[in-house]
């Protein structure tokens, strides 16, 4: 780094770099850091929000969906404007996070985690974020964390209550060998439960704790352990540390179903939104131009530079250019995959 440069980047850090825990050689870290975050909603607009200003070097942001009114309740990194382009997250959070430190590189990517892009969209992180709605993704993550080794942080938060834990492979217990797959129905959402901003605040912090952490010391950190707090009552609860369970069988046994696509769901209600998301059997590019032509008798139609927004028939739809659509106004399933069905069958 240039003199000039040096200096700009001690005087902006300076109150970062005077913690003993960090100082010039943990900055000079965070500089030259890669960080993914997935999902940037109430979670990850703090994560990224930190992270941004304490200078990681590299962020990539992937979120699939779309800032409405309903986000800004909690979601801290987008405004009205925001809701009224129905930016897709990922640019509006670029947006944002690039004027508030133009010295870091930000990567942002409209895109759906899944299976067949995982590999591609987590290469290359020192560690990723959840800042997800969904146990699904989560065990994605935490699939590919334990094929490649990088760690990650897992969060979630509904209601008054949220719990963060950095989980790190051979180190901590995978997220699989604390959660199993099979109870996740039985959770409540912030779909039907709600959820305060202040209570993602406080576990989206913990999250962009961790994370700083794990890039300073890396393998010399021995990581806490879940953390659960209920911030109404302010009350914190730290979980018992733990280590990988040999029977997992994710770390254990290496059966990493979620990576290997064995587990993926073609849709999926969308917490907090009274909406689903459907993903169509075979994944192909749509021509949303075409699209916008074929449906425009159909009803209310808009173009955007990065998707199609539709009223039919009453019913309000986002259509992506990479084959997906948010169905809004229902949470059930089966009556999303007929709307979609019966309106943009063939688009």
């Amino acid at each position: 780094m240039s003199g000039e440069g040096a200096d700009r980047n001690a005087a902006r850090y300076l109150r970062q770099m005077t913690l003993p825990q960090i100082g010039e050689a943990g900055q000079e870290r965070l500089r030259s850091a890669r960080v993914t975050l997935i999902g940037l909603g109430a979670l990850g607009c703090v994560q990224a929000a930190y992270l941004a200003r304490a200078g990681v070097g590299s962020l990539r942001l992937v979120d699939r969906d779309v800032v409405e009114e309903g986000n800004l309740q909690r979601q801290l990194l987008y405004d009205e404007s925001d809701a009224r382009e129905g930016a897709p997250k990922a640019v509006a959070a670029c947006r944002h996070l690039q004027a508030a430190n133009s010295g870091i590189t930000l990567e942002c990517q409209v895109r759906h985690l899944e299976p067949g892009n995982a590999r591609e969209l987590l290469s290359h992180s020192d560690v990723i974020l959840d800042g997800t709605d969904n146990f699904e993704t989560r065990f994605l993550i935490n699939d590919y964390s334990i094929a490649t080794g990088v760690p990650w942080v897992y969060g979630a938060c509904v209601g008054m209550v949220g719990i963060a834990a950095p989980l790190i492979p051979a180190k901590t217990a995978c997220l699989r060998c604390l959660l199993s797959p099979e109870s996740r129905t039985a959770e409540p959402t912030c779909e039907g439960a709600g959820i305060l901003g202040p209570a993602a605040g406080v576990i989206g912090a913990l999250q962009a704790a961790a994370a700083l952490r794990i890039l300073v010391e890396g393998d010399a950190w021995d990581p806490w352990g879940p953390v659960q707090f209920e911030v109404w009552e302010g009350t914190p609860t730290a979980l018992p540390r733990s280590k990988p369970d040999p029977r997992c069988p994710a770390c254990g046994e290496k059966l990493l179903e979620f990576l290997e696509g064995h587990r993926a769901t073609a849709q999926e209600v969308l917490c907090g939104r009274g909406a689903v998301q459907v993903l169509p059997a075979r994944r192909a590019p749509r021509d949303l131009e075409q699209a916008e032509v074929a449906l425009r008798p159909l009803g209310d139609v808009r173009r955007t530079p990065y998707l199609l927004r539709a009223t039919l028939g009453g019913h309000r739809f986002s259509i992506f250019p990479d084959g997906r659509v948010i169905v809004f106004g229902t949470s059930d399933l089966l009556r999303a995959r007929a709307l979609v069905d019966r309106f943009l069958a063939g688009f």
